[in-house]
């Protein structure tokens, strides 16, 4: 099994990979249902500001790796042992440092997604059913100052394989499905597309 930790500011096409990699068969896991469940679990309404300054309080009281840690259970609990498992919403190398000691240095790479700010606010403004998506262009640049907080430029920069989102819906699937087949053959490393 090798694991694909997926990084990316808000609205640059983490989701888009996820369901691309969903249809070719991958099993995709969501950092955010970690947090999700864990403000269920506590009565929490799910929000923009909510889930941000929830996932802040966490990281504080029990380690910046605890969501990585929690899904680092979750993998290991549904059995998956084979091919490409992907891990969407990495926010930084402590999380992706806690995978690695999970699965092995060599079984964990780090894939980045990079998309100008303006578009990505478009994406998000356009898009529906995610509750903890920010309503105005000023929420929007207090959450990524909230992604920065926790670490999510360092992993961008450091990523085993960049993808750049700066096109059409159609030409982005298909950068998707390039890498996810590169990441497949190659056992887990790619080149930049």
């Amino acid at each position: 099994m090798k694991i694909v930790c997926v990084t990316g500011m808000r609205g640059c096409g983490k989701s888009v990979l996820g369901e691309v990699a969903r249809m070719r068969g991958m099993p995709v896991f969501e950092m955010r249902d970690i947090v999700t469940d864990m403000m269920a679990a506590e009565n929490i309404m799910l929000s923009n500001r909510n889930m941000r300054e929830f996932a802040k309080q966490v990281r504080e009281i029990h380690g910046k790796d605890i969501i990585a840690k929690k899904m680092t259970e979750r993998i290991r609990a549904s059995g998956t042992h084979r091919g490409l498992v992907l891990v969407v919403g990495v926010r930084g190398m402590y999380e992706v440092r806690a995978f690695r000691e999970a699965f092995g240095e060599q079984n964990v790479k780090l894939l980045a997604i990079h998309s100008p700010p303006e578009a990505r606010f478009q994406r998000v403004m356009r898009r529906t059913g995610k509750m903890d998506d920010p309503q105005s262009y000023d929420e929007f640049l207090w959450s990524d100052e909230m992604e920065l907080g926790y670490g999510v430029s360092k992993a961008i920069a450091l990523a085993d394989v960049m993808v750049v989102n700066d096109g059409k819906l159609e030409e982005y699937i298909a950068k998707c499905n390039k890498v996810l087949t590169q990441l497949e053959q190659d056992g887990a490393a790619a080149p930049a597309v």
